[in-house]
C-alpha cells in the first residue's frame, strides 16, 4: 500500500447506487422528536438524515452479492446456496458443525436454551442483552477488565475478560453452577473494544481447568482479528482468516449475528464442534429458526452472506472500516466532544455522563444527547447506558443498580457513508456539546415490560429534576 493510501485511507470501492437523503428543518425535527416520546427507534427513517443508530443489518451490499442473490435456490431443504454458506463458514471459522439463524438471537436462542439449566451463571466479558440469557434461566456475570470500564483509557484490549475475576467467579459459584465460558469479540458495550488473542487463550486455560465450554459472541470477530493484527506482537504477519481461525480454535462453539461481519441485512449462526449438542440444536433450529440448512432465510440471503463473509474478512476493507471509526473519532476530538477512547471497531462511543455533568444519572443524559443530535442536526444515535443496562425494579421499574458505563453508540454502518457524512456528524456533536448546558434530563413516562426493554418500546418526557437514589 502506498503512503498517501495509508494517510488518506480513500473508500476500497467505488459507489454504483445511492439512496437520496433529505434533512427536514428543526421545527420538523422538534415536532418528530416529541411525537415520538423521544424514543428515537420509533423515527421513521425517511426522516433521518444520518442513521448511526446500530451497524446491524444496514451494509450496502456489494455487486458481487446483489449478482449471487440471483442464482440463489430458493428450494425448502438442502439448496445449493447452503452448501456453499457452510463450506464458507466452516473454511473461515473451523467448526465442525454449522447452523444457520435468521440473525443473531436466534442462534443465541439455540445455544441458550441448549447449554443453560436454570440458575447458572454464564460468565462473559460484557453481555449485551440484558434478556436473552436470563429469558433461559441463567445470570449473567460481566467480568471485563477494570481497564474497559474506564472511558478515557487506551488499554489496547479493553474488551479483555478479566482472569482472575472468572476463576474466582467459579470457585465461589462452583464450575457445575456455570453454563459456560462467554466471550464478546468485539466488546459492544465497552465501545466496540477488542480482545487480545493471549485473553482468549486465558480464558481457554481456564475454561479447560474447570470443564467447561468456552463459546463466543463472534457478530464482529474480524473486525477483533483486525485489531489483533495491528496491535499485538506476532500477528502483523498474519491473515484476517488466519486469525479468526485461531480465536475459534480456543472455542468451542459460537453464536453470530451475520448482519455485521457478513456484509448483509439479514442472517445469522450457530457454530459448534461437539455432534451430540449439535444434534440437540437441530431440534431447536427447527423448532424456531426453519430447516438447519435454511433456519429462517431465503436461498438468496445464504447466498449473499457467503460472499459477505468473504468480502468482510478483506484486509483493505478492515483497514478502511476502523479507520473510518478513527477518522470519526479525531473529528469528535477536534470539537471538544468527549468519546470512549481508543475509537471502537464499529463505530464511535459518546461519554453520557462527561457531556451532561449537569444532568444525574437517573435523569438518562444519553436521552438528552440523543434527543439533542436528531434535533441538532437530524442524526440518529443509540442510548446504551442508563436507559438501556439498569437493574430495575420488575414492579415500578425503579433503577436500582446503574451499568458500569454510560454512554451514546454512533454505529457506523457498513459502506454506506462517506469522510463528508462524518465530517458533518461531528460538527453536529460539536454545536450540541458547545450549548449542552442547555439540555434537560429525562423521565420515563410509560414503562415497557421490563422483559422487553424499555429502551426500544418505552416513552419518555422532559424534566426539570429527578430525585437521586441510593444504588445497591
Amino acid at each position: 500500500m502506498n503512503a498517501l493510501f495509508d494517510r488518506i485511507q480513500p473508500e476500497p470501492f467505488r459507489i454504483k447506487t445511492v439512496t437520496p437523503i433529505k434533512i427536514l428543518s428543526r421545527e420538523e425535527r422538534e415536532t418528530i422528536i416529541k411525537s415520538v416520546h423521544y424514543n428515537v427507534f420509533k423515527i421513521k427513517a425517511e426522516d433521518i438524515f444520518i442513521d448511526l443508530l446500530t451497524d446491524s443489518g444496514t451494509t450496502a451490499m456489494s455487486d458481487n452479492q446483489w449478482a449471487g442473490m440471483m442464482k440463489g435456490d430458493e428450494s425448502y431443504a438442502s439448496a445449493s446456496s447452503w452448501f456453499r454458506l457452510e463450506e464458507t463458514l466452516k473454511d473461515i471459522f473451523g467448526y465442525k458443525y454449522i447452523l444457520p439463524a435468521h440473525q443473531g438471537r436466534g442462534a443465541e436462542n439455540i445455544v441458550f436454551t441448549t447449554l443453560i439449566k436454570k440458575g447458572q451463571t454464564v460468565p462473559n466479558n460484557m453481555h449485551f442483552s440484558p434478556d436473552r440469557v436470563t429469558a433461559s434461566g441463567g445470570i449473567m456475570a460481566n467480568l471485563i477488565i477494570e481497564e474497559g470500564k474506564n472511558i478515557q483509557s487506551e488499554h489496547p484490549f479493553k474488551g479483555n475478560l478479566n482472569i482472575e475475576k472468572l476463576e474466582a467467579l467459579i470457585k465461589e459459584k462452583g464450575a457445575s453452577n456455570i453454563s459456560f465460558v462467554m466471550i464478546t469479540v468485539t466488546c459492544n458495550n465497552a465501545g466496540g473494544q477488542p480482545v487480545s488473542m493471549e485473553n482468549i487463550k486465558a480464558v481457554r486455560e481456564i475454561a479447560d481447568k474447570y470443564k467447561l465450554l468456552l463459546i463466543l459472541d463472534a457478530a464482529r470477530i474480524a473486525e477483533n482479528a483486525q485489531f489483533i493484527k495491528m496491535r499485538e506482537p506476532g500477528y502483523e504477519n498474519r491473515s484476517i482468516k488466519e486469525i479468526i481461525r485461531e480465536i475459534c480454535s480456543y472455542s468451542d462453539g459460537c453464536v453470530a449475528s451475520s448482519k455485521k461481519d457478513g456484509m448483509v441485512n439479514i442472517g445469522g449462526f450457530v457454530g459448534i464442534n461437539d455432534e451430540r449438542l449439535y444434534e440437540i440444536m437441530q431440534s431447536y433450529c427447527l423448532m424456531w429458526e426453519g430447516y438447519m440448512t435454511y433456519g429462517g432465510m431465503a436461498g438468496r440471503d445464504l447466498e449473499a452472506l457467503a460472499i459477505g463473509y468473504q468480502e468482510g474478512i478483506d484486509e483493505h476493507y478492515l483497514e478502511y472500516r476502523i479507520g473510518q471509526s478513527q477518522y470519526l473519532a479525531k473529528k469528535l476530538q477536534e470539537e471538544n466532544v468527549p468519546i470512549a477512547l481508543p475509537a471502537g471497531g464499529h463505530g464511535v462511543w459518546i461519554d453520557s455522563k462527561k457531556f451532561c455533568p449537569h444532568i444525574i444519572p437517573e435523569a438518562y443524559p444519553g436521552i438528552a444527547v440523543t434527543t439533542a443530535l436528531y434535533t441538532e442536526g437530524g442524526i440518529r444515535g443509540c442510548e446504551l447506558g442508563n436507559l438501556a443496562f439498569s437493574k430495575r425494579n420488575e414492579e415500578t421499574g425503579d433503577i436500582i443498580q446503574l451499568p458500569e458505563v454510560d454512554l451514546v453508540r454512533l454505529a457506523l454502518p457498513r459502506r454506506v457513508y462517506s469522510s463528508r457524512h462524518l465530517d458533518y456528524v461531528a460538527a453536529v456533536a460539536g454545536e450540541v456539546y458547545k450549548n449542552r448546558k442547555k439540555l434537560e434530563g429525562f423521565k420515563v413516562k410509560k414503562y415497557a415490560t421490563i422483559k422487553y426493554r424499555t429502551l426500544f418500546l418505552g416513552q419518555m418526557e422532559p424534566v426539570k429534576k429527578v430525585a437521586s437514589h441510593t444504588y445497591a
